[in-house]
């Protein structure tokens, strides 16, 4: 192999090579978290989903447009169910160490009563604070930092953190 040929075969593959070893998405399992009623309550139920992704934000970013997607059919079957309302979704995204904030439409506000509001937070929440190193969700709605969110007044103005056990609602 003469060295021009080494060199055009080096300018070919050596990104593709690159992308593949350390750009490429690869297949992740998430944990997403639905709402099912359990002895009379409200409750989160975990849900794991394969998504393609790298990095700790496009697995986020994976995670919480499973979440907005909802059950699927077989597991609506089974009496998993969202607070979230259909229509919402995913504006943006960013990781800030132990922090993700969450930016979504206004379609997040729609509906539901207290504890409807409890449960879409807490979905959002589990779903945020299930990637190691990710310990606080702060929730913008369409850009913006509110104090509170829907006709209830569900306060959002500070990050959430995991509590200790899984919340009835």
């Amino acid at each position: 192999m003469t060295r021009r040929t080494l060199l055009a075969f080096l300018l070919i593959l050596g990104p593709a090579l690159i992308w593949y070893l350390f750009i490429r998405p690869i297949p992740t399992e998430v944990t997403i978290y639905f709402t099912r009623v359990q002895d009379g309550e409200a409750t989160l139920a975990p849900v794991t989903r394969l998504v393609l992704a790298r990095s700790v934000g496009t697995r986020l970013r994976g995670a919480y447009e499973a979440l907005l997607a909802g059950p699927s059919a077989g597991e609506r079957a089974l009496g998993l169910t969202t607070e979230i309302p259909a229509g919402t979704r995913l504006r943006g995204l960013a990781v800030a160490g132990e922090m993700v904030v969450v930016d979504l439409t206004a379609d997040v506000e729609r509906g539901g009563g207290s504890s409807s509001m409890l449960g879409r937070v807490w979905q959002i929440v589990f779903t945020g604070t299930q990637i190691s190193g990710v310990s606080r969700v702060r929730i913008l709605i369409d850009g913006e930092a509110r104090e509170s969110m829907g006709g209830e007044g569900m306060p959002i103005e500070e990050p959430f953190t995991r509590p200790p056990s899984i919340p009835r609602f």
